[in-house]
């Protein structure tokens, strides 16, 4: 069998997140507010990339006289299909938009960015596909982000447990190397917290957030390497639980 590449490994984690992720898109609501609180009043045409199962279209489609979802998980356009099927659905990936050039008034993408395989590649589709004077409004996950989980692992083993997190600093960097007319940037950071270590995992799971590309091999989710976890996180619980925390890089680009 052959191998699958990174976008189809993606893929396939959202899949299997489809029928339930929305009851643990808690942070992923956050964030959407903030991006459409950056956006324009009103626009022609919005395309919301990562739209998963409609997550964000309610709240997009009065803003916009065209709407269209795109996402690269098919079990997520079902559930926004079923939901809104008079919309425009596209199964695609973030480094090869299936959008004409310069057609979009509006790009908005909410937590989507951090599965490209290329950033750089990535934003130059959104530069391609978005008309002079369009607005971008995306956000990724950035360094800082599940630090008390990444840490509480790393006493366990040195395998890697997390998708790998850029620094603000390259993100900002890459996404600023077009020739944009101007680009507004705010870093947030939002805490969760679950009452255990499986809880917490679950969540994580429950919003497609677990794969993980390596070369290495973690091995099976044993009780004696749960255990070990679960000690090692105990050191970071707060009064609210163990923390799961977040740091969301957001754009504001207009071409």
């Amino acid at each position: 069998m052959k191998p699958m590449n990174f976008q189809q490994a993606v893929a396939r984690q959202f899949n299997k997140a489809a029928k339930n992720y929305r009851q643990h898109a808690d942070i992923q609501r956050l964030t959407a507010n903030t991006l459409l609180d950056l956006g324009p009043g009103e626009a022609t045409r919005v395309l919301d990339i990562g739209c998963g199962p409609a997550s964000t279209t309610a709240h997009l489609l009065p803003r916009a006289k065209h709407y269209m979802g795109i996402d690269i998980a098919p079990a997520m356009l079902t559930r926004a299909m079923n939901e809104y099927p008079e919309q425009a659905w596209l199964n695609g990936e973030w480094e090869s938009l299936p959008v004409a050039d310069q057609s979009i008034d509006w790009l908005f993408a909410n937590l989507s960015m951090q599965w490209v395989d290329n950033l750089t590649k990535a934003m130059s589709e959104a530069y391609r596909v978005i008309k002079p004077g369009g607005v971008v409004t995306v956000n990724t996950v950035v360094e800082g982000t599940f630090n008390s989980f990444i840490k509480s692992w790393n006493t366990v083993d040195d395998l890697q447990h997390t998708q790998t997190f850029y620094s603000a600093e390259r993100v900002q960097r890459e996404v600023g190397s077009f020739n944009w007319h101007s680009t507004e940037v705010k870093l947030e950071n939002h805490t969760q917290y679950f009452a255990n270590t499986l809880e917490l995992i679950g969540s994580i799971k429950g919003v497609g957030a677990n794969y993980v590309r390596r070369t290495d091999n973690a091995g099976l989710m044993t009780r004696n390497r749960l255990h070990q976890l679960e000690n090692a996180f105990e050191s970071y619980r707060a009064p609210r639980g163990l923390p799961l925390e977040w740091s969301v890089l957001n754009f504001k680009l207009i071409k």
